[in-house]
């Protein structure tokens, strides 16, 4: 049997850190059960943590007093609520964000450059669009009128894109 080496073996699930961001932000909304936690989270992401990754991280959390039991209607369900230092940590993690960003261009760039042989000059295009998208969603996203705009915009966009391979 080939051993490989440690620098080498296949590592499966989300970044290290962000199942803790996620839960954080995800309990800034309401409380929460852990089962909860994992719904929402495959709401978002098409994946679903395990039990096993999800309750230690809850207790983790609830030892550094970022997180803590919250009474309800349901006896079965442990719900958890953010603490005061569980809003503060989350504020702090907003390097996360960029973070995030920074891994999803660096995978963009390889997929579609190299599994897709997408000549560099159009991924340059390619790549200046997300951005431009990225960057008028944050302008716009709290405007209901302007997001409406927006998601027109896409929408034309989309379409003319797809009339050029019809």
């Amino acid at each position: 049997m080939l051993k490989r080496h440690r620098k080498f073996r296949r590592r499966i699930g989300v970044p290290k850190g962000m199942l803790r961001h996620l839960a954080l932000k995800i309990l800034k909304d309401r409380p929460m059960s852990g089962s909860e936690i994992m719904e929402k989270i495959e709401e978002y992401a098409d994946w679903r943590p395990s039990p096993g990754s999800i309750y230690p991280l809850l207790a983790h959390l609830q030892e550094e007093k970022l997180i803590e039991p919250h009474p309800n209607e349901d006896p079965s369900l442990k719900r958890f609520a953010l603490t005061e230092g569980g809003l503060k940590e989350l504020e702090e993690h907003g390097r996360f964000a960029e973070h995030f960003r920074n891994r999803q261009i660096c995978i963009h760039k390889i997929y579609w450059l190299l599994h897709r042989d997408m000549p560099e000059d159009l991924y340059e295009s390619f790549s200046a669009f997300l951005e431009a998208v990225e960057e008028t969603y944050m302008r716009v996203k709290a405007s209901p009128e302007a997001s409406e705009r927006f998601k027109e915009v896409l929408g034309e966009a989309s379409s003319k894109l797809t009339e050029i391979g019809a």
